[in-house]
Formats: C-alpha cells, sequence, structure tokens
C-alpha cells in the first residue's frame, strides 16, 4: 500500500513540474536588461557578484537545476551509505 501512495505522490509531483516547465516563459522577450551600476554617489561594487548572480538565474537557470538535484542526490546517497545497520 505504500507504494501506491508513493507512486501516486511521485506522479503528482511529475505532472506539477510538467505543466510549470511548460508554462514557464524562457526568455524569447526582453522586458530590459539588468543593470548593477551604482546610484549617484555610492560606490562601484569590487566584485561581479550580481553580475554572476544575474546570468546563474537567467541564462544557467537550467543547469543549475540540474546541478541541484545531482548534489541533492548525491547527499542522500552518502546518508544512505553512513547510516549504521541496526542489531535485528
Amino acid at each position: 500500500m505504500v507504494k501506491v501512495k508513493t507512486a501516486i505522490l511521485t506522479l503528482i509531483f511529475l505532472a506539477a513540474l510538467l505543466v510549470l516547465l511548460a508554462a514557464t516563459p524562457w526568455g524569447g522577450e526582453e522586458k530590459g536588461s539588468y543593470s548593477f551600476e551604482p546610484r549617484e554617489g555610492a560606490r562601484a561594487p569590487e566584485s561581479g557578484i550580481g553580475e554572476v548572480g544575474v546570468e546563474i538565474f537567467t541564462i544557467y537557470l537550467f543547469p543549475f537545476e540540474v546541478l541541484s538535484l545531482v548534489l541533492l542526490a548525491a547527499l542522500i546517497g552518502a546518508i544512505y551509505v553512513a547510516r549504521k545497520e541496526l542489531p535485528r
């Protein structure tokens, strides 16, 4: 019975994921460019962390999400390997 519930939840999750992927606008329209120019009188940033953030969450969003799933799988695998066996 537990496997049936798990399968149903997995199918619901995958359906929601596919709907969200289909409904996401993937670029096509340029509404405006991002700018990290300092305001009047403000100091210019010495690092390009703002530009890196914009690129990660715009241009490289899909690889970023894939990498997050790979790291999650590695974390779950490490926890599974490191757990102690309980005596029966």
